[in-house]
């Protein structure tokens, strides 16, 4: 019996065979959508991009376009093939990356920017020429990205980012020049130097994405080729020392480590406040993934749902929020405080890179008035009088040096479980993309949505990183 389709909208996709863009639609058969368009050339494709419950027409939030974007392109071919910004785009950058470096100490099968082999370095592209600047080069592109976006976050990235011999000098010139600065690498570096840790924090590094894929070898066997765990303890125990914030950053793949989402969860609540939160990306079809790929993408609902059963309802979907930058369908976010015996107590506010700080100190403060009144009860010895295990009124304020000291530690100890779903030549839908506010830099002076800039066919090639397969 054939499922009855609702069609739930329309928009542009592209073939994943030619990148050519197509008039597309979002149907419905029963708790799954899918993007389906047909390619003159190749033919009817159709794309997984929403499967269960919260369900397709449930996920809203108001998009908030806080101002228009710069222009750095002109629509010539019709989107995604004029990215740079170009007038079709919709929203500024809240977070750039710039990529250091096209080497890496890894050749992960996954990677989508198939960096870490000498086969990927021979032909010329965007990045290797970005490799190969000097560091005042390097210096002149940030001031640049600075002028185009100014208050979003830097992210230096690659390849590896610790492979450069700058990496210290440019995280002290973009922590002049941006609000937070955020280094994207798989510590493997970090773990074997603590005093990289130390130089970085000292240079004014905001935090650590760190790639974080599980909790057991074998993960990290299948996804980067050998068994890192122990190399992420050991970054994740320097980067304590220095003083720098965590956040794990997993790929999700099916059959390889979505069954160990709740023991992330667990492994992330354990390691705070080093551990600030825990960042799932679902694997993208694009770099290294790309060839042949038949796979369908794992989707948000389907996270949030696997997060409940393996916490045992610890992490619940009405926990999340949708975005209020980039599209409603692009990621979820929950922000929780981690209560004393260990339990998270949900945070209600803004989900978006860039929260109103009104909006995220009243939810806080209404948690930490909570919390507080536990701790009174666990602090408060028996009273003179009374029987063993009588307390202390819960109005009665605790000491004001134990008190500042407590709202430290809770402020201190929140965790943030969010996901992004990358888009790749399979489920690009035109229309998340150009509210996207995740941006490449590529020189000499482009500003790339991030899944155009990784954009690959199945047969490999890229529409930005050309040469990279």
């Amino acid at each position: 019996m054939t499922t009855p389709e609702t069609i739930l909208g329309h928009t542009r996709a592209v073939c994943p065979e030619c990148l050519t863009a197509l008039p597309a639609t979002r149907v419905e058969r029963g708790e799954s959508v899918f993007l389906c368009r047909v390619c003159p050339v190749h033919g009817n494709v159709e794309s997984l991009v929403w499967q269960g419950a919260p369900r397709f027409t449930d996920w809203r939030r108001p998009k908030k376009n806080t101002t228009t974007a710069p222009r750095q392109t002109d629509t010539s071919h019709g989107c995604p093939h004029d990215c740079g910004l170009c007038p079709e785009h919709s929203q500024k950058s809240c977070s750039v990356l710039y990529e250091l470096t096209t080497e890496c100490n890894l050749h992960c099968p996954v990677c989508f920017a198939a960096a870490g082999g000498a086969e990927e370095q021979t032909p010329e592209t965007p990045f290797t020429a970005l490799a190969r600047c000097s560091l005042e080069e390097h210096k002149a592109h940030l001031r640049w990205i600075h002028s185009q976006a100014g208050q979003a976050v830097l992210q230096l990235s690659g390849g590896e980012p610790t492979l450069s011999p700058f990496l210290p000098s440019l995280v002290e010139e973009a922590a002049r020049l941006f609000p937070a600065v955020q280094l994207n690498t798989n510590g493997l570096l970090l773990a074997e130097r603590p005093e990289l840790a130390t130089a970085l924090a000292d240079a004014g590094l905001s935090w650590v994405f760190l790639q974080f894929d599980g909790t057991t070898d074998a993960i990290y066997t299948a996804l980067r080729g050998r068994p890192l765990l122990g190399a992420k303890l050991r970054a994740l125990a320097h980067c304590q020392q220095a003083g720098l914030a965590v956040v794990l950053v997993p790929t999700v793949v099916r059959g390889v480590n979505d069954h160990d989402l709740g023991n992330m969860v667990r492994f992330a609540r354990e390691h705070a406040p080093t551990v600030r939160g825990l960042h799932l990306q679902p694997m993208t079809r694009s770099g290294r993934t790309a060839f042949g790929s038949t796979h369908h993408q794992i989707t948000l609902p389907e996270i949030l749902q696997l997060l409940a059963q393996q916490t045992d309802g610890l992490i619940r979907p009405e926990h999340a929020t949708p975005p209020g930058c980039e599209h409603e369908r692009c990621s979820f976010h929950c922000r929780y405080l981690i209560e004393p015996g260990g339990g998270l107590h949900p945070l209600r506010e803004q989900g978006c890179c860039c929260p109103e700080p009104e909006t995220t100190e009243a939810g806080a403060n209404k948690a930490i008035s909570s919390i507080m009144r536990n701790w009174q009860k666990a602090q408060a010895p028996p009273t003179g009088g009374g029987a063993p295990g009588d307390e202390a009124s819960t109005t009665d304020a605790p000491p004001g040096d134990a008190f500042d000291a407590f709202i430290a530690k809770a402020r201190a100890h929140t965790l943030s479980i969010t996901c992004m779903a990358f888009q790749d030549a399979w489920n690009l839908d035109l229309e998340r993309l150009q509210g996207c506010c995740i941006h490449v830099f590529l020189p000499p002076g482009r500003l790339v949505p991030f899944c155009a800039c990784n954009l690959t066919s199945s047969d490999g090639q890229a529409l930005y990183r050309k040469g990279i397969t």
